[in-house]
């Protein structure tokens, strides 16, 4: 019985996992050159070079996504330290108290809060446990992942610096992939960075004209 417990907090812990990594991975694919005009300004160079001086950071993911007639809303703690160490704690969603731990390997441990602690599953990082519905897994969350995918996805790409979006200043990247199928079935992404931090503070993904993805990153501490 603790074992099939284990595997269900594995199970959502990791799909909420999913909604956010994937934002990680798809809408931040957005972050590209600078449209003509933007005075020099290049919303990924600079968060490249922010990229570059950090060593490890924590920060409270909001996310949502939605597949078809599935939808799932999501709180966690995400903590990174370079190269590749990640800690999630679920505080909201269909698994809230359960933890995933990856530390740059092919698997993912899993485990619930509380006296079941001493209880860990591990799973591939590409189980559907550990996966979102649109193919996302842990190790695209982080805000290196999202550079890189940023530096990678094919697609075109606009930006636009310093842009008011419900009151608050952001530079704006835009994605149109080259191929939605290949990227979560996304057919437009949007990564918001802070002018301040040149960091994610916002991942939008639509297909079509439909919001399916939203993942906002608050209360980021920067530790090393």
């Amino acid at each position: 019985m603790f074992d099939v417990e284990l595997s269900r907090a594995g199970c959502l812990a990791g799909r909420a996992l999913r909604y956010a990594a994937c934002a990680g991975c798809a809408a931040v694919v957005a972050t590209s050159s600078a449209p003509a005009g933007a005075q020099g300004s290049n919303p990924l160079s600079d968060f490249a070079q922010a990229w570059a001086g950090l060593g490890a950071y924590t920060t409270t993911v909001n996310a949502f996504e939605r597949k078809g007639t599935d939808a799932v809303a999501v709180t966690m703690d995400y903590a990174f330290t370079k190269p590749s160490t990640v800690k999630i704690h679920l505080i909201t969603g269909p698994n809230a108290g359960a933890n995933l731990s990856w530390n740059g390997g092919d698997t993912v441990t899993g485990w619930r809060s509380g006296f079941l602690s001493f209880i860990k599953k591990t799973f591939s990082l590409h189980d559907s446990y550990v996966s979102t519905t649109r193919g996302a897994s842990v190790d695209q969350l982080s805000f290196g992942a999202i550079l890189n995918h940023a530096e990678h996805e094919p697609g075109k790409l606009e930006s636009a610096p310093a842009q008011e979006i419900d009151g608050t200043v952001a530079d704006v990247v835009t994605l149109i992939p080259s191929d939605p199928v290949h990227d979560g079935g996304l057919t437009r992404e949007v990564v918001e960075l802070s002018p301040a931090t040149h960091l994610p503070v916002r991942i939008l993904g639509y297909e079509g004209p439909t919001l399916v993805r939203k993942v906002d990153f608050t209360k980021v501490t920067l530790t090393e």
